[in-house]
């Protein structure tokens, strides 16, 4: 009878005890489970495992523009440090970080604060050589610029954990991390001679090449930044294409930024989010007189107008619809040559009321207005261009020469790359091909035509008109010595925020062109937002056109037959 006692107060104890425990794990399971894992995290994070190196970013000749190296990142455990007055005094002179800021943190009730990531090789082991209680840093990869801000707004830049976060860095982010094949590169095929390069599922990280040439874009950037100087205007953009292939061979912004200290302690107050957006791609203005390449282009595949063609141009004002049209001369009769010369916009607006609403809309959908390139940058903008159901009464008249209708910087160039290669829309392009682990490189099938727009016989036309631009109207300083060019000059008034007029002090200045005139390898637009000097597109962006062919001619051998398509001048095999 008592072993029976006993044998069952033991049962009953060690029941109570089993459902003590189960409700205690169940507790810790069910209501504890976060604030646990955080303090595991908090309490291990100095085991983190070293980040996979991210695949560089290469020129079309296999030149490094992005590319990992091994960092370091700085972190503390505030318990284990002995004077936190004394330790972020010395740290404070290797991170740049404000003595309080750094206080704070090391002040915490925590056993782990971030003080700083992303540090340079230099910066890690100058903190490592302190040897400060509670402070360590751990290994840590960081993104390096080799050139720092060449090609900035194209490449973008990564975040702490090495994702993209803007422009190639973005774009092709799955690529270079080795997550997944991202969506934008299922549209092009790669072909599949070496099998190292999967189409589909987690990946390796591949380096990314680009259409880009190094030499060219230095060249570019160089340039803009002398006319930065000279026109000291609030941006400036210029973007060089091959109309044989659609391939950017540069592209550039100013002012810039160096993306190698962006989000570092020391970073300046200038370098904001809003820095990261690239206008080429992502900025609508009205273009202007640049813009009229589209009417001639329309008119004369219309055969509504031909050359020799003469239009009375209203003495330099004109009113239509109640709306007054001026042109900067006091201009009589010119033939549709040099309405287009001279850049009358009285003239281009007579040729497009021959043309009509539904004919110059169709055309201008043609070029590529009023839709997105897909040239895989982020905010590849649509620009604006209503349907005529919408447009007012002088519309027709004033999207002839360039108002009422938004466009982008890579829209307009790519439109003027249509007369360049003799009458075709191509999808600018961007991306080149691919690197793998192994050196092994595989190219992007070629993009092809998306449409024919004009036929030869009005490209014919239109390149001798646009080279008459250049040697008798108002694209003079467009001139390179020994060498033919053809553009168009812009000059756009802005809208004024304020009045919702067009202003009378704020201009957009443009040209857009191509070299040679004759058998065009390089198209190149320069746009310059309100240059203070003067705001005409002939002696602002202009005379950067000029400098631009001509520094780029020896390189391309411009001056030379046509010899076809740019093509790779070395073979890649970095990684």
């Amino acid at each position: 009878m008592i072993k029976a006692r006993r044998l069952w107060m033991m049962c009953s104890l060690s029941l109570v005890l089993f459902g003590f425990l189960v409700t205690r794990l169940g507790y810790l399971q069910l209501y504890c489970h976060a604030a646990l894992s955080q303090r595991a995290e908090r309490e291990h994070m100095h085991h983190r495992v070293t980040q996979a190196q991210r695949g560089a970013i290469l020129d079309r000749s296999g030149e490094i523009l992005a590319m990992s190296i091994q960092g370091g990142a700085c972190f503390a455990d505030p318990l284990m440090v002995r004077n936190a007055d004394a330790t972020a005094h010395s740290l404070s002179s290797i991170l740049h970080i404000p003595v309080p800021a750094l206080k704070a943190r090391l002040t915490e009730r925590r056993r782990f604060v971030w003080l700083a990531r992303r540090l340079d090789p230099e910066t890690a082991d100058a903190l490592r050589d302190l040897h400060l209680p509670g402070v360590s840093v751990t290994p840590e990869m960081k993104r390096f610029y080799p050139e720092e801000a060449l090609a900035a707004h194209v490449l973008g830049v990564v975040g702490e954990e090495q994702e993209g976060l803007s422009g190639v860095e973005l774009i092709a982010d799955k690529w270079l991390a080795g997550r997944a094949t991202p969506f934008l590169f299922r549209q092009w095929p790669v072909a599949t001679k070496n099998a190292g390069l999967a189409a589909r599922g987690d990946l390796a990280p591949r380096s990314v090449v680009l259409t880009l040439d190094r030499t060219l874009q230095y060249i570019v950037e160089q340039e803009l930044a002398a006319q930065m100087k000279l026109s000291r205007p609030k941006s400036g953009t210029v973007i060089i294409q091959n109309p044989e292939t659609g391939e950017i061979l540069a592209m550039a912004t100013a002012p810039t930024f160096n993306p190698n200290i962006w989000g570092t302690p020391d970073q300046t107050d200038d370098y904001t989010p809003e820095m990261l957006k690239n206008p080429a791609v992502e900025k609508v203005v009205e273009p202007g007189s640049t813009f009229k390449v589209v009417t001639a282009a329309a008119a004369l595949e219309q055969h509504v107008v031909k050359p020799s063609d003469g239009f009375f141009c209203e003495n330099g004002l004109w009113q239509i619809q109640g709306r007054n049209i001026h042109d900067h001369e006091r201009e009589g009769w010119l033939t549709f040559t040099e309405v287009i010369s001279h850049s009358s916009n009285i003239g281009t607006a007579k040729v497009a009321l021959r043309l009509g609403e539904n004919g110059l809309y169709r055309y201008a959908r043609a070029f590529g207005f009023g839709m997105p390139t897909g040239l895989g940058l982020p905010g590849d903008g649509t620009g604006i261009l209503r349907t005529p159901g919408q447009w007012r009464a002088a519309s027709l008249a004033t999207i002839s020469f360039g108002q009422e209708v938004g466009v982008t910087p890579m829209q307009m160039v790519n439109a003027y790359s249509v007369i360049a290669n003799g009458g075709l829309l191509m999808e600018p392009r961007l991306y080149k091909g691919l690197v793998d682990n192994q050196g092994h490189y595989q190219e992007w099938a070629a993009r092809k035509p998306i449409r024919r727009v004009v036929s030869s016989q009005t490209v014919n036309l239109l390149r001798s008109i646009l080279k008459d631009v250049v040697e008798h109207g108002t694209g003079k300083a467009a001139q390179v010595v020994g060498l033919s060019v053809a553009g168009k000059t812009g000059t756009a008034q802005k809208i004024d925020p304020r009045t919702h007029q067009y202003s009378t002090e704020h201009y957009l200045a443009s040209f857009c062109g191509f070299a040679p005139a004759e058998h065009p390898r390089l198209v190149i637009g320069v746009f310059l937002d309100e240059p203070q000097s003067t705001y005409w597109g002939g002696s602002e962006a202009a005379p950067l056109f000029s400098r631009i062919v001509r520094d780029a001619a020896p390189y391309y051998h411009l001056d030379a037959a046509p010899i076809g398509p740019l093509v790779i001048s070395r073979t890649i095999t970095r990684s």
